[in-house]
């Protein structure tokens, strides 16, 4: 029995380098030889351009996600006054109120010509005052007032004027009283007398 060795199929195409393939695999340099840990870690670790392009397209998904809830969200704290905002304007409405002459109600008739100085000068003063004597109320004598700096300062002006009993609503028993504490606390110089008490005036300019 004899053995064919059979016959290469391209054996008549020369080679193009006569070097053997295990002498050119050893003239490689170190750095372009691979090796098979760096292989096993290079498939493991993405490559910079695959992670580079999934970052950029889950910015992408989630800026998409997010725009309509960040703008609702933005829009409605635009909208939405703070708390502070909301109790200094209603401070400021409650101050304005108080200013007007006169308050309309539901079915009043007026003129353009109602809404002039003139006319508000004839309303000013109706209404503010108290409809009872507050000493009675409280059961105090206005006299023994007189080293309160904050009851006298309500009953005078900023200028030191005493107001009348149409704005403070005293009897007249209780009127001259409290006129008399007046000029008594400012004669033992206890109250100023052409201005605001200093403590008054700085509570008011803390709140």
């Amino acid at each position: 029995m004899t053995l064919r060795i059979p016959t290469p199929a391209f054996a008549g195409i020369r080679q193009l380098s006569t070097t053997s393939s295990r002498a050119a695999f050893k003239d490689l340099p170190n750095a372009t030889r691979p090796s098979s840990a760096s292989n096993l870690l290079s498939m493991d670790s993405p490559s910079p351009s695959a992670s580079s392009t999934h970052d950029a397209l889950a910015s992408v998904l989630r800026k998409t996600d997010n725009k309509g809830w960040t703008s609702k969200r933005a829009r409605a704290a635009a909208e939405k006054p703070s708390t502070k905002e909301e109790l200094r304007n209603r401070d400021v409405s409650e101050k304005l109120s108080r200013l007007m002459p006169r308050f309309w109600r539901d079915g009043d008739v007026y003129a353009p010509a109602d809404l002039n100085a003139n006319e508000a000068r004839k309303w000013r003063g109706k209404g503010n005052a108290p409809d009872k004597d507050v000493c009675d109320l409280l059961g105090v004598n206005p006299l023994d007032m007189y080293r309160n700096f904050s009851v006298i300062g309500d009953f005078i002006t900023p200028f030191g004027r005493i107001k009348h009993s149409s704005e403070t609503g005293l009897r007249p028993v209780n009127q001259r009283r409290m006129a008399k504490a007046i000029r008594r606390a400012i004669g033992l110089g206890i109250h100023p007398s052409v201005y605001r008490h200093p403590m008054i005036l700085l509570r008011n300019k803390q709140t």
